[in-house]
């Protein structure tokens, strides 16, 4: 079946984003006033009740999780575990592979970022998070929003025991690493490296694959804990980024 081929990323940025550690430690260092859409909520109580009537098995979560075919994949691979994958879009969502899912695969229309806080405020923790090819956003001006760039991203290293990211974008790749080495002291045991898939698992990943692009991934094997700076004693800053 012929396809068009991807065109690899382009951007001025050339590396590293010089602002990524000041972007990341304001984060850190302030609160997330963003507000919090009734419907994330609505959606975060679906997933809560249906593991909690699974008897609270393990939880792969898959963010960005597109048609749902890295989820479906996730809940063959770990039959023991629960699988939630999320998407804002009830297009890729709607897919026809999602009519019969799994047992133990739950996919819902949400904003990961919204969903990473309320999980973060239940305290309810993933043995496995997935951030697979997500949007990379290439334009400098954009860093925050990327993941890593995000006011989002204390509560996505703080709700996970496991991260795996991929990309076809080496310098999200770095910054993803990089960021976590500005708060994580234990990142010696992370790992950045170019990978060829075993497996594909996602619409994306073959597409950059068949195209011929370089693919990359970050994996945090090991439960976090931030080093902090003193900065972050202050809680009276706010942050609604």
């Amino acid at each position: 079946m012929s396809f068009t081929l991807a065109k690899p990323i382009t951007s001025p940025q050339k590396g590293v984003h010089k602002n990524l550690e000041k972007t990341v430690l304001r984060h850190f260092n302030s609160q997330n006033q963003k507000p919090i859409a009734e419907h994330n909520r609505q959606m975060f109580t679906e997933a809560y009740q249906w593991w909690q009537g699974r008897k609270e098995p393990k939880v792969i979560l898959d963010s960005g999780c597109g048609t749902g075919e890295s989820s479906r994949y996730l809940a063959g691979l770990y039959p023991d575990h629960c699988v939630i994958g999320l998407d804002q879009s009830a297009k890729r969502l709607g897919h026809n592979d999602n009519i019969e899912l799994p047992d133990n695969c739950l996919l819902l229309r949400c904003e990961c970022t919204d969903f990473w806080r309320l999980a973060e405020q239940t305290q309810w923790s993933f043995d496995h998070h997935t951030l697979f090819y997500p949007n990379p956003y290439p334009k400098p001006q954009h860093l925050q929003r990327r993941w890593h760039g995000g006011a989002a991203f204390p509560s996505l290293l703080a709700i996970s025991q496991k991260i795996e990211l991929r990309t076809n974008w080496k310098i999200y790749a770095k910054e993803f690493y990089a960021a976590l080495l500005i708060v994580n002291q234990h990142v010696e045991r992370a790992v950045l490296h170019e990978y060829r898939p075993e497996q594909i698992v996602t619409a994306f990943e073959r597409k950059y694959w068949q195209s011929g692009h370089s693919l990359w991934k970050v994996i945090l094997p090991i439960p976090i804990s931030f080093l902090k700076p003193a900065a972050a004693n202050n809680t009276n800053k706010t942050n609604k980024g």
